[in-house]
């Protein structure tokens, strides 16, 4: 889902303040930010008052303004109101001002001093959400306004009846209109207590009676839905408004009400509420189908793959006939496990379930990782590749697997689709002050104007059904489910008989700067005076070079740990069954398998399961700190982590690591 863009309106007579909010701010969330600045309050209060169209997320007023205290902002922000237009976070040095500056109609005071990226954010979206609520309220005390005026008229016209109970006597008096209501005749029935009651729903009967006596009580007007008998024998709705009149003592003596009939209304809102629960229960099932039957498909497409190539490899060679027959079974069987695949990771993204390490990722190393795995395909088609030079160390908010496989599946498309001696050209340049745009620009066919609106339907192929060029139809879809997931946006051009022009826009993130690391070499002379018995081994399974790069640096200052690396799963795996360390530093979203799937295979392995495996993740929600202990982990680390926190985790696994590793070593010596 895509993230809303919050507009921030910073007030302080600053630069350097308001660089420095501005800074905070979006170092501190994942959350996309613009800002406005300006340094008095007048112009802060003319930009809100301005804003028809288009209103602030939020105002971070300083609470020392050159031209007006920080109160009379705030009045003027209120525009003659009670409360101002849009939420509004005062800053400021003394924390005494808090308390005056939420009764002038602020949302929250932060202190200057002590404020932290987390705790600003915090503040603004505690603001937003009160804000939020404060309108909400008004709504609904517009609403009740709206309702009483609307009774009001309908009762004026006839369309409601009116009721009156008696609180001395308890006995009830009804208008004709509500005896129509109920569908009975004042002839036959007499509206006593406990005659109206039994009219009302079992399961409504206590609400009705305890809000009627709650409105009694607190002296506030009656206003409640409930199901009532209808003379037809069907139960109705019926919406009953009243007030209580009190004597001189303050006791309740009669409740001035009316009644009106709301069955339609009510089936109405039944109806669409039934039918929203059967579109998500529907879009559930097709996406719990799509996975399930994506899964059961593995099973024989193994067996029709696996002796094919048994056929395709056996001795004597198959005859030219049979080799052709294999090799279309074998193309085949290929392609519909990508749409297998492609069907599976569509469903995943389409029923929420699958999970992203969103992280500073920098570009350049990705679009080199992209066209390295690329060339061999644009070099057998004569299509050249061209990469914009990137100066600045750009890196964009993201997950790391993910983005690759965007770039991957848009550099492959425009390969594929690309006319012979072409060319692929790559072009990246700042949208905005924290946004990245990276474009892909091919010389293929292009599209017909007709024909965009058709981009990123599951299973449309644009026309490419009938060419020479296997496909799915999923590969965009599946682009910009993962983009909006990571709070980016995707687009395209194109131009009939010249080319088309894919691109992505995500969030920058602070640049990654690169560390230098002494080799392995240099570490273990460092490490000469350490004997071969203290030396421990730490394997750090992560595919992001950065997070690699941190952690050697951290531990190149401990002479006793020397440490390995892979950048995959699968490999992370064999090289934990090969060279058994102490302990492991585990990514969770790593391409080949992810994290998880990589310690249930090591912990169902004997030579591995005693090994303590550390989840180091920028995955930080509580439930997937949760499923990861219960998956077997000895500690569960968020990124970006706090290096002491990191180095005592280490430390114990290395200390709960070390017994078993001499048991080991005594259950391994020989017996005489």
């Amino acid at each position: 889902m895509k993230r809303e863009l919050w507009d921030i309106l910073l007030v302080d007579d600053s630069p350097h303040d308001r660089a420095d909010r501005r800074e905070m701010l979006v170092r501190g969330s994942a959350r996309r930010y613009q800002f406005t600045e300006v340094a008095t309050g007048a112009a802060a209060i003319a930009k809100v008052l301005e804003a028809q169209d288009h209103q602030f997320a939020c105002v971070l007023l300083d609470y020392e303004l050159a031209d007006m205290t920080a109160e009379e902002a705030l009045s003027g922000l209120c525009d003659g109101g009670d409360s101002p237009l849009c939420p509004v976070v005062v800053s400021g040095l003394d924390s005494a001002n808090s308390a005056r500056m939420l009764r002038a109609g602020a949302q929250d005071y932060v202190g200057k001093n002590w404020t932290t990226p987390e705790s600003l954010n915090r503040a603004v979206e505690n603001a937003v959400e009160r804000f939020a609520l404060l309108l909400e309220r008004r709504q609904i005390k517009e609403a009740i306004r709206l309702e009483r005026e609307r009774l009001e008229l309908a009762l004026t016209s006839g369309a409601m009846g009116v009721y009156e109970l008696n609180l001395v006597n308890m006995s009830y008096w009804w208008s004709a209109e509500v005896y129509a209501v109920y569908g009975l005749d004042a002839d036959s029935f007499t509206p006593t207590l406990a005659a109206v009651e039994a009219l009302v729903h079992p399961d409504d009967l206590p609400h009705v009676t305890g809000k009627l006596k709650d409105s009694i009580e607190s002296h506030e007007p009656f206003l409640h839905e409930f199901r009532f008998l209808h003379a037809d024998g069907s139960y109705h709705w019926a919406a009953n408004r009243g007030q209580t009149e009190y004597d001189a003592a303050g006791r309740g003596i009669r409740h001035f009400g009316v009644t009106m009939d709301v069955t339609a209304r009510k089936r109405v809102e039944l109806d669409l509420n039934r039918a929203v629960i059967a579109a998500e229960d529907a879009n559930r099932a097709k996406s719990d189908f799509l996975a399930s039957m994506s899964h059961e498909l593995r099973t024989p497409l193994g067996a029709i793959l696996g002796f094919a190539q048994l056929l395709d490899s056996g001795s004597p060679p198959a005859a030219p006939a049979q080799k052709r027959s294999i090799d279309q079974i074998l193309k085949a069987g290929w392609y519909l496990l990508d749409l297998i695949n492609e069907i599976l990771d569509l469903a995943l993204v389409e029923s929420g379930k699958l999970s992203l390490s969103l992280e500073a990722v920098e570009l350049s190393e990705v679009l080199s990782e992209c066209g390295t795995m690329l060339g061999p395909l644009a070099h057998s088609r004569n299509i050249s590749m061209s990469f914009a030079r990137i100066d600045s160390p750009w890196s964009v908010y993201a997950d790391r697997t993910r983005f690759k496989q965007i770039l991957v599946n848009l550099l492959s498309n425009a390969i594929k689709y690309n006319t012979s001696g072409g060319s692929v050209e790559v072009e990246c340049k700042l949208v905005g002050a924290q946004r990245l745009r990276v474009a892909i620009r091919d010389g293929g066919d292009g599209l017909a104007p007709e024909r965009l609106s058709e981009l990123f339907q599951p299973f449309n192929r644009l026309g490419q059904e009938e060419g020479s060029e296997t496909g799915t139809g999923i590969g965009l879809v599946m682009c910009k489910r993962l983009v909006e997931l990571m709070g980016g946006a995707i687009g395209m051009e194109s131009t009939l008989g010249k080319g088309s022009v894919f691109w992505i826009e995500l969030d920058l993130a602070a640049a990654i700067h690169k560390m230098v690391v002494p080799p392995f070499a240099v570490l273990e002379r460092a490490s000469a005076e350490v004997t071969s018995q203290d030396v421990r081994t730490l394997l750090y399974v992560e595919d992001n070079p950065a997070n690699l790069l941190l952690v050697e640096a951290l531990v190149s200052s401990r002479p006793e740990i020397r440490m390995f690396s892979a950048r995959d799963g699968i490999v992370g795996v064999e090289m934990a069954q090969n060279i058994r360390p102490d302990a492991i530093l585990m990514d969770i979203n790593l391409p080949g398998i992810s994290g998880i799937q990589a310690l249930i295979l090591l912990k169902a392995d004997p030579a591995t399961a005693h090994i303590p495996i550390v989840a180091l993740s920028a995955n930080a929600m509580p439930r997937e700190i949760q499923k990861g202990l219960a998956a077997g982990f000895f500690r569960y680390l968020t990124k970006p982590f706090k290096v002491d926190e990191l180095l005592k985790t280490l430390d114990d696994a290395l200390n709960i690591a070390k017994p078993r590793r001499l048991q080991l070593a005594v259950e391994e010596q020989p017996v005489d």
